[in-house]
């Protein structure tokens, strides 16, 4: 019986000897390797590893409004005269000094009047010339008489007092006036005045002449009033032109305005140099009101403001942009919007965008409306909600579909 009791001890010990060293190979034995470049293997890394949770911060209560960016200068050039072009400045894009011709019509009609009309003014100028001559003769010339040389002359200095001072003993007559004395009468300097005159006027019409004969070849060019850019170019070289048919559209690009057609209970709350964010196609800047128009348009009762953009802007004439306006009776610092570090939004095209990252660790890329910036964070006006997490540096390769634990296949 004792002999059996030992038996029994020792299968016991032997059980609990082979338990032990199971457990102590089930402890330190290594996993099978899994080779990285299997069919739907991931090179693991830790959940949530490179993420940032979206954050509130505070934000003007806005509305979004489109409109679209204007050069604060422009001008379109139009033919004041039937003509050839003959010469263009440049392609559309070519910059254009002020004052600088820009199209120019041929002018070798006008020349040829041009040329005819100093030729009558130089006449006009002998013809006032002499006229001028003859009326200081008449005023101021020495007088003969024309009939009996200086005798006769002395004849009538002597006898013509005594006549008229016998005169009132005879019955009276007017009085009797020497040859030299009729030369100045009142009416022959008249008639010499009368004829200056009418050369000072013919001068004067062939000036005139001239003036308006410089106006037309002014017509013939048109300038730019101001340092510009060739924005359309209508005609080219050798076409036949009408006047008011259109040449060349110039545009200042370095000084940009937005337009937007803002509703009249809105614009109400708008003042004259208040900032306003505005969106465009991949950058956000903040733009002053200059201007605010009196009506509102009676079709659309809406009132057209404009604001002008920062020098240097990534904008272009005739490009879409949003302004953000403050609602009516809001604009305070109270309302909240998500928030996200600068350093998790990504740039795919213009477009900014965040990846968001699912419970499955699988991200998805969406399109972002920026608002203001505080600091490193940027508010989120559309595209995420607060305690979604985002990847917080996205790589340029990371797209939709993609996975925080590794690439996908």
């Amino acid at each position: 019986m004792l002999a059996s009791v030992f038996k029994a001890l020792g299968f016991f010990i032997a059980a609990i000897a082979g338990g032990m060293v199971v457990l102590w190979l089930g402890g330190h034995s290594q996993p099978a390797p899994v080779a990285t470049n299997a069919p739907g293997a991931y090179a693991a890394f830790g959940p949530q590893a490179g993420t940032v949770e979206v954050m509130q911060m505070p934000t003007a209560a806005r509305l979004k409004l489109g409109g679209f960016v204007e050069a604060r200068n422009s001008v379109k050039l139009t033919a004041q005269a039937p003509g050839r072009v003959t010469f263009i400045a440049g392609q559309e894009g070519e910059r254009i000094a002020s004052g600088a011709s820009v199209v120019a019509l041929d002018d070798d009609a006008v020349r040829v009047e041009y040329r005819s009309a100093w030729a009558s003014l130089a006449s006009d100028m002998a013809a006032s010339q002499n006229a001028q001559t003859q009326l200081y003769q008449q005023l101021y010339g020495p007088r003969q008489s024309p009939m009996g040389g200086p005798g006769y002359e002395a004849y009538e200095r002597f006898l013509t007092p005594l006549y008229n001072m016998m005169q009132p003993f005879m019955g009276g007559g007017p009085p009797m006036q020497t040859q030299a004395q009729q030369q100045h009468s009142p009416s022959a300097v008249n008639n010499a005045r009368a004829d200056y005159e009418r050369q000072q006027a013919a001068l004067v019409t062939s000036q005139a002449h001239i003036d308006a004969l410089d106006q037309r070849l002014r017509d013939r060019r048109s300038v730019a009033p101001y340092a510009s850019v060739i924005m359309t170019r209508h005609v080219r070289v050798g076409d036949i032109v009408q006047p008011g048919q259109p040449l060349v559209d110039l545009a200042d690009p370095d000084a940009l305005d937005l337009r937007i057609e803002a509703p009249s209970n809105m614009a109400t709350h708008l003042k004259i140099g208040e900032a306003l964010p505005v969106s465009l196609t991949d950058a956000n800047v903040w733009a002053v009101v200059s201007q605010i128009f009196p009506g509102a348009n009676t079709a659309q009762h809406t009132v057209t403001i404009k604001a002008a953009l920062p020098p240097g802007s990534a904008a272009a004439p005739g490009m879409y942009a949003l302004a953000w306006i403050a609602q009516p009776g809001g604009g305070g610092q109270s309302a909240t919007a998500p928030a996200l570090p600068s350093s998790a939004i990504a740039y795919r095209g213009s477009l900014p965008a965040a990846f968001v990252v699912n419970g499955a660790g699988v991200v998805e890329m969406r399109i972002l409306r920026l608002g203001e910036a505080s600091g490193e964070n940027v508010a989120i006006l559309s595209g995420l909600q607060p305690g979604e997490r985002v990847v917080a540096h996205p790589e340029p390769t990371l797209k939709s579909g993609d996975s925080v634990f590794g690439q996908r296949p």
